[in-house]
């Protein structure tokens, strides 16, 4: 009998073990996600900034003052980002637009690869049961239309 109350011992230490590594891992996820989102604000506000910068365009200009006005990434946000890709690829972009456009994409791919290996690990049984994501919200994708802005054409 003393056998069986050692396995179950056993067995309850390794379990609890296993729930304090996702737990922390979890919580290592959740901070990922939280740099990539202010890294992803920050591109995002440096893209606007160089649109506004940008040729006299009235509708990009228009969109880089929506996009600049909302913080956060929520769905507003989204909507706005997305307007402003549509004003990018209408016009001929100089090359600072481009490259901020560029970094803004790699760094929403970036959050959004965040987001989903913290998805990954939120879905796991271990963590539903013992509800050890804590109170922590859950992470959404920052879904916007890509711009494709526009290459100059040389006249020959």
């Amino acid at each position: 009998m003393d056998v069986v109350w050692a396995l179950v011992a056993a067995a309850l230490a390794v379990h609890a073990g296993y729930a304090l590594w996702i737990a922390r891992r979890l919580d290592r996820l959740h901070q990922r996600v939280d740099a990539a989102a202010a890294a992803l604000d920050e591109q995002l506000r440096v893209r606007a900034g160089a649109a506004a910068g940008a040729r006299p365009a009235a509708a990009l200009q228009r969109a880089a003052a929506g996009a600049l006005a909302i913080d956060g990434l929520g769905r507003e946000r989204e909507q706005a980002e997305s307007t402003l890709s549509r004003a990018i690829s209408t016009v001929n972009p100089d090359e600072a637009l481009v490259t901020a456009n560029a970094r803004a994409g790699y760094a929403r791919a970036f959050y959004n690869d965040t987001v989903r290996d913290a998805l990954v690990v939120r879905r796991r049984r271990i963590v539903r049961l013992f509800r050890l994501a804590g109170s922590a919200r859950l992470p959404a994708f920052f879904e916007m239309d890509e711009a494709t802005p526009a290459r100059r054409t040389i006249d020959v």
